[in-house]
């Protein structure tokens, strides 16, 4: 059976619904060992991407503050500049944890070899 690969547009959706898949040690660790491979490797692709995502925003929130401070002046409180310094920490820290997340699942797949699909036999008539 040939299957189309899933393009998705909500990696972090994807991501979060993946992750309650994963088997657990008894020590409440990820088991990758007796994770299904397929599902280790659209967890890495799904995290990179998430990564690629939070980088690209946080680089843009810094070239927007960066430009935007001068003209801003008083206007902005400065609870509105903590939250975001916490929500752009946070979501650091969040990219630093997918990181490892993706490098495990690339490891543990590293010599997974997914099944090719075998092509019927031309026709001939």
């Amino acid at each position: 059976m040939v299957t189309a690969e899933t393009v998705t547009t909500r990696p972090t959706r994807d991501l979060l619904l993946r992750l309650s898949l994963l088997p657990t040690a008894p020590d409440h660790r990820i088991d990758y060992e007796a994770a299904n491979p397929e599902l280790l490797l659209a967890l890495a692709d799904s995290a990179e991407t998430v990564i690629a995502t939070f980088n690209h925003g946080l680089s843009a929130m810094g070239i927007i503050l960066a430009h935007a401070s001068p003209e801003v002046g008083s206007e902005i409180g400065s609870d509105t500049i903590e939250s975001l310094g916490w929500f752009i920490g946070e979501a650091a820290d969040m990219a630093a944890s997918l990181l490892n997340l993706a490098h495990a699942c690339r490891h543990h797949t590293a010599d997974y070899s997914p099944p090719q699909p075998k092509k019927a036999p031309l026709v001939t008539f």
